[in-house]
C-alpha cells in the first residue's frame, strides 16, 4: 500500500511540475519575453519561423531565450511591486 501512495504522490508532483514548466514558463514567460527580445534586438530575434504557437509541436529549444527573458522580467516586476528596489537610508 505504501508503494501505491508513493506512486500517486510522484504523479501529483509530476503534474504540478508540468503545469509550472509548460504552461507558465513556455507560454506566459515566452509571451512576456517575446516583445522585450524584439525590442532589444531591433526585430531580429526571434525570427518568424521561431515563434511558438500553443498547438504547434516544436523542439524544446525553440524560444527558450525569450522565455528566460520573460521570466527575468516577471521576477524584476514582482520585486519592484514588493518594494525591494526602494532605497531607504
Amino acid at each position: 500500500m505504501d508503494g501505491f501512495v508513493e506512486e500517486i504522490g510522484r504523479g501529483f508532483f509530476r503534474v504540478i511540475g508540468y503545469i509550472l514548466a509548460e504552461i507558465f514558463f513556455r507560454t506566459v514567460c515566452y509571451w512576456v519575453g517575446w516583445p522585450i527580445c524584439k525590442l532589444v534586438t531591433l526585430g531580429k530575434y526571434p525570427s518568424a519561423s521561431e515563434v511558438i504557437y500553443l498547438n504547434e509541436h516544436r523542439s524544446r529549444a525553440d524560444g527558450v531565450l525569450c522565455a528566460v527573458v520573460g521570466l527575468l522580467a516577471l521576477i524584476v516586476l514582482a520585486l519592484y511591486l514588493l518594494g525591494q528596489f526602494s532605497y531607504k537610508a
